[in-house]
Parts: C-alpha cells; sequence; structure tokens
C-alpha cells in the first residue's frame, strides 16, 4: 500500500504512547489506521489483544475488511464492536453479577436484548392504553412517530448521561411556544418511566437501558474492571465523533488500561447528533493523548471541489465575499437548470448515460436528495433501465412494509396460514402476483386476483388454474398459469406444517419459490435485501416475542405489527453492500454515514428546503437534550437558524469531500408541488454566482 508522508507517522508512531489523529474526511486517516493495524499484527502483536472501536458498525467496514483478509498471520480475531455492541456482550457475560443492583425486579431470568421492532412492540403496549385515556390529544403525530419520539428520550438520558425525571424539565425551559402544549413532555416523560419500569420488571434490555446498566452499574465494579484490564492492550477508535458523550466518558476512564491507542476524529462531522454525536466531547479526549496529530492533505478530493466548497460556506453563512485575484474557474462543478421535476430527472440520467458511454462505471455515481421517494426512486430506475444501466438504493430508515419483496412474502404468509384468519384483499394479492411472477402484468394480474382468490370470512384459499373459464385462461395465457401452479401448490405444502416457523417460511419461500428462474426475485438484488432484512427482523422478534404470546399466534401479531409501519431493524450487509454495475440513489445523510468516496455525484433540487430544515420532533430536541444545552435557555428562531445553518455546512461539505471528480447541481423551477423552491443551499448557490459568473459551468434543459 502506497501511503503518503503525513499517513507514514501513523505507522512510524511507537506502540507504547497514545496518538490523537482529526483532519477532514478524505486525508487518509483510516486507511492510516488500518496500514497501522497490519503492521501491528505482522509485527506479532496477537489481534485479540487489539479492539476497534466504531460508533456504527458500518464505520467499521474497512476493519471487518482486513481482518478477514486471509494473508494476515493465523491467530485470534480482532475485535470490531461499538459501545452498545460492547455493552450488550459485557451485559450479558456479567448479568448475574449486576442484575439486582441495577433494579431488576426477577434477576433470576435471563436477559432479552430488544431489537427496534421489539421495543417498539413492548412501548406500544404501554402507551396504547394511556392514548386512549387522552395523552397526547390534540398532537397531531402518527402512533409509530410517537413511540420513535419517546424512544429516542430514553436514548438521550442514557448516551448523554442524565436521569428519565429530568426529561421533561429539560424540553420545558427550551419550550417557547404555548405553554399549554408542554404537558405533552411531562406525558412523554410518565409513558418512558412506566416502560423503563415494564422492561425492570420483565428482564428487558432496550438500547437505553443496556448502555444505562453498563455504564452506571458494571462499569465501576471490580471484577469487570479487572477483566477490561487484561482483554486488550491496543485500541483503535475511529470516527469518533459521531458517538456520544458516555462513550466518550467510558473510554476517557480506559485509556490508561491500553498499552497504545489511535484515536481518530473527523473535523467538521458530527452528522449524528440527533442520535446523540457529540464532537465537543469527542475532542476532549484529546487532552489524553501523548501527541496530537492532523491531517491537512486531501488525497482524493480535486482541489475545485475543496475551492468550491468555501466558497459555498462563505455564502451560505452570508459572509462577506473575499475579492479573489482572478476570475474563479470550477470545471468540475456543473449547474443544470429545468423547468419542471421530470424534466430534471430525463436530464441526470442524459449525463448519467453520458459517463458511463465515457467509460464511468455505473457504481462510481451516486444520485443524492434530502429524501428518496418511491416514486423518486421508480422514476429513476424506470429511465436509466431503458438505457441499459442497473440502480441501486440505500434507504435503511424506509419502512420494511412498503418493500415490494415485503408486502409479496406477507401475503405468501398468509395464504399458507388460514388458521391466522388474516384477509387477503384483491389488491394485496394483484401487487403480491405481479412481484411472484416475472413479467407479469397489472391487467393479468387484475383478472387473477378476481377469479382465483376465494372470498372467505376465516381467510383465503385459491383456486386452481383449471377451474377457470377456457375464455379467462387464455386471457391470462398458460404459462403464467402453470408460475401460479407451482406458486399455489408450494403454499398448499407449506399448510401442511406444524408448528409455525414464520422465518423459516420467508426463508424456504424465497430459497424454493421466489428466487428460482421464471419468478420476480430471480437475479433482483434490492428484493432480495429486503428479504434478508425481513426474515433477520422475523428471527429477532419471534425470539422475544413469542414466549410472550398465546401458541401459534407470534407470527400474526408480527404481520400485523409490520403492517402498521413498526420499523425495520438495520442490518450490517445492506449497508457494506456495494454494486460496481449499478447507480446508488439515497439520501444525502444515508450518503455520508456510508463513509464512501464516488467519483460522481448528482444533487437532485438544491432549492428543497429538505436540504435545510431539521426534522419536526415535538416530543424530543437533539440539542436540548445534549449536554452543551443549558439549563433553561430557551430554543429560539436565532437558535433554529444557527443550527440548520451548521447542519448544512456541514452536510455538503461533507458530501464535497466524498466527491472525487464530477458535482452536478440538478435545479428545478417549478418543484413535483407546483412551488418556486427557493431554499438556503439554492440561495447559496446563486449567491456565490453573483460574485462569481462563470465561476460554475451553467447548463439549460
Amino acid at each position: 500500500m502506497d501511503l503518503r508522508p503525513q499517513q507514514n507517522q501513523i505507522l512510524e508512531y511507537p506502540l507504547d504512547k497514545k496518538l490523537f489523529l482529526r483532519g477532514l474526511s478524505g486525508t487518509g486517516k483510516t486507511t492510516a489506521a488500518v496500514a497501522r493495524l497490519e503492521q501491528m499484527i505482522r509485527q506479532g502483536i496477537p489481534a485479540e489483544s487489539i479492539l476497534v472501536l466504531t460508533p456504527q458498525r458500518p464505520l467499521g467496514k474497512p476493519y471487518f475488511v482486513l481482518a478477514n483478509r486471509p494473508d494476515l498471520p493465523a491467530g485470534g480475531r480482532l475485535s470490531i464492536l461499538t459501545i452498545g455492541g460492547l455493552a450488550r456482550r459485557m451485559v450479558e457475560l456479567f448479568w448475574p453479577l449486576i442484575a439486582e443492583s441495577a433494579g431488576f425486579t426477577h434477576p433470576e431470568i435471563a436477559p432479552q436484548f430488544l431489537t427496534v421492532e421489539t421495543t417498539q412492540y413492548f412501548l406500544s403496549r404501554i402507551i396504547d392504553p394511556l392514548r386512549e385515556q387522552g395523552y397526547f390529544d390534540g398532537l397531531a403525530i402518527e402512533p409509530l412517530r410517537l413511540y420513535s419520539q419517546i424512544l429516542d428520550n430514553l436514548n438521550k438520558t442514557a448516551v448523554v448521561g442524565f436521569p428519565l425525571d429530568e426529561i421533561s424539565p429539560r424540553l420545558r425551559g427550551a419550550w417557547n411556544g404555548n405553554q399549554a402544549e408542554a404537558r405533552y413532555f411531562d406525558q412523554a416523560q410518565e409513558c418512558a418511566i412506566k416502560f423503563r419500569r415494564y422492561c425492570l420488571d420483565n428482564s428487558l434490555l432496550d438500547f437505553s437501558l443496556q448502555i444505562d446498566v453498563f455504564a452506571k452499574h458494571l462499569w465501576q465494579e471490580p471484577v469487570f474492571q479487572e477483566y477490561r484490564k487484561n482483554q486488550y492492550e491496543h485500541l483503535v477508535y475511529d470516527n469518533m465523533e459521531e458517538d456520544y458523550p458516555v462513550a466518550h466518558d467510558l473510554l476517557r476512564d480506559w485509556l490508561p488500561v491500553f498499552k497504545s491507542a489511535l484515536l481518530i476524529m473527523d473535523d467538521s462531522a458530527g452528522y449524528r447528533s440527533f442520535l446523540g454525536a457529540d464532537p465537543e466531547s469527542a475532542a476532549n479526549l484529546s487532552l489524553t493523548a501523548d501527541k496530537i496529530l492532523r491531517f491537512t492533505e486531501p488525497i482524493l478530493t480535486p482541489a475545485p471541489m475543496i475551492e468550491f466548497r468555501r466558497y459555498l460556506v462563505e455564502n451560505i453563512r452570508l459572509e462577506k465575499p473575499v475579492e479573489p485575484s482572478e476570475p474563479v474557474k470550477l470545471p468540475c462543478i456543473h449547474l443544470h437548470y429545468n423547468r419542471f421535476f421530470p424534466q430534471m430527472l430525463d436530464s441526470v440520467c442524459r449525463q448519467i448515460e453520458s459517463h458511463v458511454q465515457s467509460g464511468a462505471r455505473p457504481g462510481d455515481i451516486a444520485v443524492l436528495s434530502p429524501f428518496v421517494s418511491d416514486s423518486l426512486r421508480f422514476s429513476l430506475q424506470i429511465r436509466l433501465e431503458k438505457m441499459g444501466i442497473p440502480v441501486t438504493s440505500h434507504r435503511p430508515g424506509r419502512e420494511l412494509r412498503n418493500e415490494p419483496a415485503v408486502c409479496c412474502l406477507f401475503t405468501m404468509a398468509k395464504l399458507a396460514h388460514p388458521q391466522w384468519m388474516l384477509k387477503v384483499t384483491p389488491l394485496e394479492f394483484r401487487s403480491a402476483i405481479m412481484t411472484a411472477i416475472d413479467g407479469l402484468d397489472m391487467l393479468r394480474a387484475d383478472l387473477m386476483a378476481n377469479t382465483l382468490l376465494k372470498r372467505q370470512s376465516e381467510g383465503n384459499t385459491l383456486n386452481p388454474f383449471s377451474s377457470l373459464k377456457p375464455e379467462m385462461a387464455d386471457r391470462i395465457t398458460y404459462q403464467v398459469g402453470e408460475k401460479y401452479e407451482t406458486i399455489r401448490l408450494w403454499l398448499s405444502s407449506a399448510q401442511q406444517t406444524g408448528k409455525p416457523d414464520l422465518s423459516g417460511f420467508f426463508s424456504r419461500c424465497f430459497g424454493e419459490l421466489l428466487s428460482q428462474k421464471g419468478f420476480g426475485f430471480h437475479r433482483s438484488y434490492d428484493l432480495a435485501d429486503a428479504t434478508e432484512r425481513l426474515i433477520g427482523s422475523t428471527r429477532e422478534f419471534m425470539q422475544v416475542i413469542e414466549p410472550t404470546l398465546p401458541d401459534g399466534s407470534a407470527g400474526a401479531e408480527f404481520l400485523g405489527l409490520l403492517e402498521e409501519g413498526i420499523t425495520g431493524a438495520q442490518y450490517l450487509p445492506s449497508w457494506q453492500e456495494e454494486r460496481p454495475d449499478a447507480v446508488l440513489i439515497s439520501p444525502a445523510f444515508t450518503f455520508l454515514m456510508r463513509n464512501q468516496a464516488y467519483p460522481v455525484q448528482f444533487w437532485l433540487d438544491p432549492g428543497n428546503t429538505g436540504w435545510w430544515e431539521r426534522l419536526n420532533q415535538p416530543l424530543t430536541h437533539p440539542v436540548v437534550l445534549s449536554r452543551s444545552w443549558p439549563a433553561g435557555k430557551k430554543w429560539t428562531d436565532a437558535e433554529e437558524l444557527n443550527h440548520n445553518q451548521n447542519t448544512l455546512v456541514n452536510h455538503t461539505g461533507g458530501l464535497l469531500n466524498r466527491c472525487t471528480g464530477t458535482l452536478h447541481l440538478c435545479l428545478v423551477q417549478v418543484d413535483e408541488q407546483g412551488n418556486e423552491p427557493r431554499g438556503p443551499l439554492l440561495q447559496a448557490v446563486n449567491r456565490f454566482l453573483r460574485y462569481h459568473p462563470g465561476g460554475i459551468e451553467l447548463h439549460d434543459a
């Protein structure tokens, strides 16, 4: 591996010292850390004595790649963890030691660690009866958003480090609106406390309780202190700025134990602030290091991109422009004007086709937007596939119920388990059969839904294709009928199984039926990815929920919850998937968290206020529930403006740091709602052009 001089300093740094490394993304910090790690292992340091920490598992991908290299010396494996993952392991290992002191009512019961789905399930059992009593009356919020914001408050207490009964006082102290609405904060706090009590009574640990038990009860136990002293000798802690204050507190206490440590921080980052990320807290860890080193030389980002980032920051913050000594010319930035949204999509696809024809791989191209709706993804996919260019998307926040693969598998599960008495509507069956049978159009699928689906009050079964009148069979075609019969007979045989195993059913349905040639899942990466997420969610849900429900009903409960929109858990494979043959479509924030550079980026509709605005969260607040917010200080419009400015600066700067070739800014004069978008990002671009005409190459549709 060829490293630059600034990176070689990391390799040469002594293995009995602690180094704090910082710099912008794209300056080679992680590459240098991986090289140092490889050098340590080749010099004979046991891999099992090295701990690699990242704020979330996807950010550990470069270290996972190193750990799986076959040419590394034989021996133990690297421990690549998050603080949350470490907390879960240690709480499970030392459960008998701390269960009683942590307040669990039945310490003899083994702990159950909750996923996103199971946490929301149990929380709904606490909140729904309270809502029927009038809690949150008058607050226009969907149940799932209500659950997620109460969980966010719980998580903030754990990762920031304040008691549950301070949730409402902190939010009330900053509230600057109608005081009558501040009662919702009290109700949200009461729900959080009731849920915590329920977890303690039933040995259930959601994320907040795992961190709380680990940091407040297990960490100071003498037995555990001795254990962690002997467990690891060397530390690499990457992307610290995306981690939360309690994690930094634990590391500050733990660092003296390590022989060596490499602490790595991205400047101008902290994108996960809504999840508790605290760059200021991370920066304070520099006080524990023997040396502070800063990387300043970008490796792949071209100079015009760096220059544009500086100008963009200047104009977002409305600072007085500095007159350059010569005219500004940024040849790698292109601005495309389009009147309507469909014209913008046509323009984007033409530019993508041009890049591919010029030799770029589709996997080198990322199309970014504040939000990626189903309609936006579908519109781009249809256009690009007509050009022979594959498309992939990464939207981990998207509800599982909206995935075509999941809807299809849900319908199959209902048909295979009539004892659950879950109705399948003709519309559901039509959508499912279109997804299940490759090349089936809507007209024939509609005919099948109206003729082959039996209508029964206790459930649904399917009529054989042979029961159709000949003229109807001809319209549907016997080729489609043959595939339909394969599905019907497979579902009929699946009904003969004993106790329902829903995750096993989904797995068999995918492997034995839908992924076969001639069926809809065959060679479809997106459908396979959604199926994998569904199987993982189902398995985790069943392990926790099944013992609490009547025999055989857990599957029906899970289907009902996901159809209501319970959030699906995120799984590492969906973050790690790289398709060099496909254009990536992603929300801009999600793209940042992948932490990967792309040679070509398209920013869709910079005038959209979604690039700027913070999501409306009436029951929580990422800044107010942080350590940096003074108690009692009001959150004003000025604070909101400053927060949005900083967020836009950080996000656009992060995107530009990860653009190694060409940036296309794709504007529309009239958006999808018929409005003229004039968001702050577009205003900043226009302000730049006003002072530097000709600085960016302009293109009209």
